[in-house]
C-alpha cells in the first residue's frame, strides 16, 4: 500500500546509516530503520514510502534498491517511550 508519493527536498545520496534522514517537501520525515549503503546522487528525485509486511518502505526515482524507514515523529515517541 502506498503511504506517501512526492519529491524529497534536497540533494539525495542514497543510503548511509541508521541516522540518514530523508525528507520530503512536504516536511516530513522518515529515518533509515535498516543497516544499508548505497551511493546515489539526484537533486529532489520523486520517491514514495510503502507499507508492507508491517514495515515502512522507501523507493526513490532511479535506484532498484530500496530500505526499511521510520517516520521521525515516530522514531522520536518511540525514543520517550524507553
Amino acid at each position: 500500500m502506498v503511504v506517501k508519493v512526492g519529491k524529497l527536498k534536497g540533494p539525495f545520496r542514497g543510503f548511509r546509516n541508521l541516522e540518514t534522514r530523508f525528507t520530503f517537501l512536504d516536511g516530513s520525515t522518515w529515518r533509515q530503520r535498516q543497516p544499508k549503503y548505497l551511493y546515489f546522487y539526484a537533486n529532489r528525485p520523486r520517491a514514495r514510502v510503502l507499507y508492507e509486511n508491517g514495515r515502512y518502505i522507501l523507493e526513490v526515482d532511479g535506484t532498484d534498491e530500496t530500505i526499511e524507514v521510520i517516520e521521525e515523529a515516530e522514531a522520536v515517541a518511540s525514543l520517550r517511550e524507553t
